[in-house]
């Protein structure tokens, strides 16, 4: 009879034992596919960073190539929350390189002593829209330059929400920004 009792008492042992290694090895495999995708995101950054570098390097050609035919484009100014498309957003990208010398993009939040992370995805809040998902980029910065006419150097703080499509064009551009600074700036003696 102990003999029995002892066996029924390790088979006890071994099944739960069993139970809670499986349950264990399947909660680290649902964290593992949950888990953010870094690799997607600092892929995604490059492509915004080229983007802009070839702003920078005033390289039409360059950019036009990394927009979508069906970009979906929300401008800096009010204009009754329209979205415009492909042809106006790289219309205006070309009017800064006609009127604008030493584009420069420098990535980060102004802190008093240093820049704070310029991109960033995902959220927490709301429960309901949470995502670790890198769809959108937040991109924060200061684009600076040098306007052609006269020879006034500017700047403007900067934010945008980016979205890429899977050959990595954009898609979806909304960008904020004070479109009236840059012409106060010019024009300040």
């Amino acid at each position: 009879m102990k003999t029995k009792l002892f066996g029924i008492i390790l088979l006890a042992l071994f099944t739960l034992v069993s139970c809670k290694e499986k349950e264990h090895e399947s909660h680290e495999a649902v964290e593992e596919i949950a888990g953010p995708d870094y690799a997607s995101f600092d892929k995604t950054v490059a492509l915004i960073q080229a983007m802009y570098q070839a702003h920078g390097d005033e390289n039409f050609a360059a950019q036009e190539g990394m927009v979508s035919d069906s970009l979906k484009w929300s401008p800096p100014y009010y204009n009754g929350n329209k979205w415009l498309g492909k042809e106006a957003y790289l219309a205006s990208i070309k009017g800064y390189h006609d009127n604008f010398d030493n584009i420069k993009y420098t990535a980060g939040i102004a802190m008093p002593d240093s820049l704070a992370g310029g991109y960033w995805s995902g959220s927490a809040f709301p429960k309901e829209t949470a995502t670790i998902m890198p769809t959108n980029i937040r991109v924060y910065g200061t684009w600076t330059a040098t306007h052609t006419e006269s020879g006034k150097d500017i700047g403007v703080k900067w934010y945008s929400l980016v979205s890429l499509n899977e050959d990595g064009k954009l898609v979806q551009v909304s960008d904020y920004f004070d479109v009236n600074g840059i012409a106060t700036q010019i024009a300040a003696e």
